[in-house]
């Protein structure tokens, strides 16, 4: 492919207009400040920055549980002295868990990964998972039961609650963070029968609730939509970013990646469609997006449903409905695509929009044939009886009445998610005792007369159900540090006034789910981290008698949206969701997918819109320092900074929440802004009309979009399928690499000396697809939390000196600044056969090792930083800070920092350069245990596992022996779309590229 016909590739809006600003930062070898070592390093402000993350896990003020150092007097079965043990559990999120395998070094959990016979992961994880290690060694922790905010004991509470609910005709209002646990709900109905005047409602900010009541306006009962993402041709997202904010996520981007793993021509490939006012991470992987204000989704739904239903039966009720959607080009090319994939299609909506719009995607999957093939409607045992959003509502207002005597708070924080115009801290304040659990003493926990310190899922007993209905355990792999209580040990308290163990009550409740041979069964369902052959059952779904009538009703309330109005649009984080994870340092440092940012939140606004408030393009599109703006909405005005992402709807403004905690954490308070005051009872969503001005006032951004670039170089390489079906070889194709022949051998000739590798060893590479690869971050986070990568702070990624040993690169492609294509790459270290960093050092701290990994050598680096500046892929990191004598031997309480620390990868210091080394550690496990068994030091097939190839759920990573011709990875590198990073530099990369494919609707290209 010529140069001329090549796509234009830009990582943000400054890269695209070529601005001075940006042509002076491309000059440069590395970014300003990002090599310079001119500030004097200051403990108290490292501290600062750092908080709970310093140093990978924080300086949390903990101990081990206090045990007697006594020798073994008998071995324990299985453990080996360095070697770690894996145990199964399970993560509860909201109302299910996901299957996981945590590896434990010494009794300490190090390293999470996913579970390959739970469905819940199916043996990856997703960022929030990946992360959840540093969540149990977070120093900010609560650590004690208080009383009015007061110091007190375990014990003190059991003797309070075993006075204060000997009444049980008082009024009692138990406010709960939703659970799928049986254990939870067993002693949920206890303290309902055993309280005849209590109520108990579930409370998320960001709940399925309007997606359950849309399926029960549809048919007639409250029922969970289960994608089959793999049985799909066609799927259609209007505002579900099912990839990375919903549910369930993880075995959805592991479904959705199967059905878009092209590995010949013969292979066919799904099409996804979204429409959306966010450049989401689902939409950046789509085929089609359509970009529309999110108060438009309603009336485009509708639109949609109404084209359909001139072919379909079951939409009668749509027959007659036309708005301005209604002679869109895209309502003819979905509706004809839809009917042509009847039963494998998907229609989906994002679970923030009203109920209607939910009931219409109902109909409109049953009428298509979809239900029971590629969408199923599952019951829930655990679905809760009438309108969860309106019951918390009316448990408020009961409470600011003075009608609630006792209020139980379990896990949820309303105090700061609530809706602003419930006032809920005021309301609570009327309780006469108010009783909170939870993981930090955070603005409910304040404002509660009791606050009992919640424990860490790793360090607790529990189970829960996953997303489809498999029932599953969770097991502690520590003891709990701070001595905190589960949900089940806490609740069992309330009811009882006395401390039951949950794995007491736990056992208790499988008594029934194992009733025969229970031990062995009870044995069976720890080593697999689930019980089998469970699942919610699947319900056979029809259209109830007064569906008609209900969607004529709201029909005839909707309304056309004002294209010049703004919208306030509010959405869950990408890194801390809710506001959940805010204290957790690697998801605040973790860029996010789309806008590249970290450690704050920003206003998300189109370039169109940017001009129409008067934010000056030269400045904003070529400095990272972002102009603020106030949104005012109801009289209430807040100010954040402005940020221009391309794609973003016109006249539409996406803020996250979560963010601008006090009091919380040291990670969490003060970063970015708390936007919850924004969102109430009538608007969780989105405002139609907000005023919104610039202030004048500026705002330093920490974002990586243009730390990288490929300045007109073919690093990013895809056609589309059509198009790689004639030409196979486009992507090799594209670039001319010298030396070549025709079998692809690369030739001998070289300034260096190639290196001979011993027949004995393997030869290790790696390929990633950029075909199923989403962006979504899971590869940085688990090479972080494998091998001990820091958290350095906003002020350092400002100065482009991240860590992150994998980057993900985003580019925008095509030259339209408001609706462009988007690609991600990830790029590790490509462990070159003919590295020029090892060319270069002066001290030979670089080296190739005999089963060809570029490996570096810590103690012998002196920083000269000669080979990052040789690196033509600017994969290697500089240690700016003394992590190891600052924090492992002579910090606060250094032993915390270590117990959260890998034991076999080495910590590195100031003045080092480090950078991916494919996981050496796991491969050395590996060749150790083959020479074990089999006396060879060649491991099987797929027997080593990188950390980002295992936790990738979109399984874009293949690893292995190039040794073995049969080998998954000699079979990938043989594929036609197959490509070498900038391989026309002869450095013989062992890291390599398939190509991107697109699936494109001839009538909407």
């Amino acid at each position: 492919m010529s140069k001329e016909n090549q796509q234009t590739y830009w990582k943000s809006l400054n890269e695209l207009a070529r601005n001075e600003e940006f042509v002076k930062a491309a000059e440069r070898e590395f970014p300003k400040d990002a090599s310079e070592l001119k500030d004097g390093f200051s403990r108290r402000n490292f501290l600062q920055i750092m908080g709970a993350s310093v140093a990978l896990a924080g300086l949390a003020s903990c101990r081990k549980p206090v045990q007697r150092i006594l020798p073994f007097s008998r071995q324990p079965e299985h453990m080996v002295p360095g070697n770690p043990l894996i145990y199964a559990t399970s993560l509860p999120f909201k109302d299910y868990v996901t299957g996981l395998l945590v590896e434990t070094n010494s009794g300490r959990p190090t390293k999470i990964e996913g579970n390959p016979d739970h469905p819940g992961s199916l043996g990856s994880t997703n960022v929030y998972q990946q992360a959840a290690t540093l969540e149990l060694y977070d120093r900010d922790r609560s650590r004690n039961v208080r009383q009015n905010n007061n110091k007190s004991s375990r014990e003190e509470f059991e003797i309070f609650c075993a006075d204060q609910f000997a009444d049980t005709d008082q009024s009692i209002a138990f406010i709960s963070e939703a659970s799928s646990s049986p254990s939870y709900l067993r002693l949920k109905q206890v303290a309902l029968e055993r309280f005849p005047n209590a109520q108990w409602v579930t409370y998320e900010p960001f709940s399925d609730e309007n997606r359950l009541l849309g399926h029960e306006a549809a048919f007639g009962q409250k029922l969970r939509a289960y994608y089959q993402l793999d049985r799909a041709k066609v799927v259609l997202s209007l505002e579900d970013d099912f990839m990375q904010n919903a549910d369930n996520n993880v075995e959805y981007v592991k479904k959705f990646s199967a059905a878009r793993n092209v590995r010949s021509t013969s292979d066919e490939m799904n099409r996804l469609y979204a429409v959306e006012s966010t450049l989401s991470l689902t939409g950046s992987n789509s085929d089609h997006r359509l970009r529309i204000k999110s108060g438009q989704v309603s009336l485009f739904v509708n639109a949609l449903a109404a084209k359909l239903s001139e072919s379909l039966n079951g939409l009668e009720a749509y027959s007659s409905y036309s708005n301005e959607f209604s002679q869109h080009s895209w309502i003819s090319v979905l509706a004809e695509e839809l009917l042509n994939n009847r039963g494998e299609s998907i229609v989906s909506a994002g679970m923030d929009h009203s109920s209607s719009v939910h009931a219409t995607v109902a109909a409109i999957n049953l009428a298509l044939d979809n239900a029971g093939n590629t969408v199923l409607y599952l019951e829930l045992p655990h679905a809760e009886e009438g309108n969860q959003n309106n019951r918390f509502v009316e448990v408020t207002n009961q409470l600011r009445n003075g009608n609630i005597q006792t209020a139980v708070i379990i896990g949820a924080n309303p105090v700061f998610n609530a809706p602003a115009d419930l006032n809920f801290a005021e309301a609570l304040n009327n309780a006469t005792v108010s009783i909170n659990l939870s993981s930090h003493v955070d603005e409910t926990a304040r404002a509660s007369t009791w606050h009992v310190n919640k424990a860490n899922f790793l360090e607790a007993w529990g189970d829960g159900y996953s997303y489809n209905g498999v029932r599953s355990v969770i097991q502690p792999m520590i003891q709990p540090l701070f001595g905190g209580l589960s949900e089940i040990e806490f609740l069992n308290i309330i009811l009882t006034g006395e401390y039951i163990s949950g794995h007491d009550l736990v056992r208790e409740t499988w008594q029934e789910f194992i009733p025969q041979n229970f031990e062995n069964g009870w044995q069976k369902v720890l080593h697999d981290g689930l019980q089998q052959d469970t699942s919610f059952t699947t319900a056979s779904v029809q259209l109830i008698q007064g569906f008609e009538a209900s969607i004529l009703e709201s029909l005839g309330q909707s309304a056309a949206i004002n294209e010049e109005d703004i919208e306030l649009v509010l959405r869950v984080d990408s890194r801390v969701y809710d506001g959940r994870f805010a204290n957790n340092g690697w998801l605040q440092e973790l860029p996010d997918s789309i806008t590249k940012i970290t450690w704050d939140n920003v206003a998300q606004i189109s370039p169109a819109t940017a001009r129409r408030l008067g934010i000056p393009e030269e400045r904003n599109f070529g400095d990272l320092d972002a102009y603020k703006i106030g949104i005012q909405v109801n009289g209430t005005s807040l100010e954040i900074p402005a940020w221009v992402i391309p794609g973003q709807a016109d006249n539409s403004i996406t803020v996250t929440l979560g963010y601008g905690r006090e009091e919380f954490g040291r990670v969490a308070d003060d970063v970015g802004t708390n936007f919850y005051p924004h969102r109430t009872t009538q608007n969780s969503l989105f405002y139609n009309n907000v005023e919104v001005a610039t202030t004048g006032d500026r705002y330093v951004i920490a974002s990586t979009q243009d730390h990288s670039s490929m300045e007109g170089r073919a690093l990013v390489r895809e056609a589309s399928l059509q198009e790689y079906k004639e030409h196979p070889t486009f992507a090799p194709d594209m670039v001319y690499i010298p030396g070549e022949i025709g079998d692809k051998q690369i030739s001998k000739y070289t300034i260096f000396d190639p290196q001979e590798y011993p027949p004995h060893e393997p030869q290790w590479g790696m390929s990633i697809d950029l075909n199923t690869c989403i962006g979504c971050h899971a590869c940085t986070i688990a090479c972080q939390a494998e091998n001990n990568i820091p958290v350095i702070g906003k002020r350092e990624v400002h100065r482009e000196r991240e860590m992150h040993w994998i980057r993900v690169d985003r580019y925008f492609t095509g030259a339209d600044e408001a609706n462009p294509q988007v690609v991600h790459q990830p790029v590790p270290c490509m462990q070159c056969e003919l590295a020029p960093c090892e060319q270069v050092c002066p001290v030979a701290a670089t080296t190739h090792s005999e089963d060809g990994l570029n490996q570096m050598t810590y103690n012998r680096c002196i920083g000269t930083r000669y080979c990052a500046n040789n690196c033509p892929y600017k994969v290697r990191r500089f240690n700016f800070f003394n992590y190891t004598k600052e924090y492992l031997t002579t910090g606060e309480e250094p032993e915390i920092v270590q117990m959260a620390m890998n034991p076999d990868v080495t910590i590195r210091f100031r003045g080092v350069m480090e950078k991916c080394t494919f996981c050496v550690q796991r491969i050395q496990r590996g060749k150790i245990e083959t020479k074990r068994l089999t006396d060879s030091k060649m491991p099987p097939d797929q027997t080593v596992k990188t950390a980002c190839q295992q936790a990738c759920p979109a399984n874009a990573i293949e690893f292995g022996n190039l040794m073995d011709s049969e080998s998954i990875i000699s079979q990938t590198k043989r594929n036609e779309r197959n490509y070498l990073l900038l391989g026309e530099l002869n450095t013989r990369p062992r890291t390599s590229y398939l190509a991107k494919l697109r699936n494109p609707n001839p009538d909407l290209v």
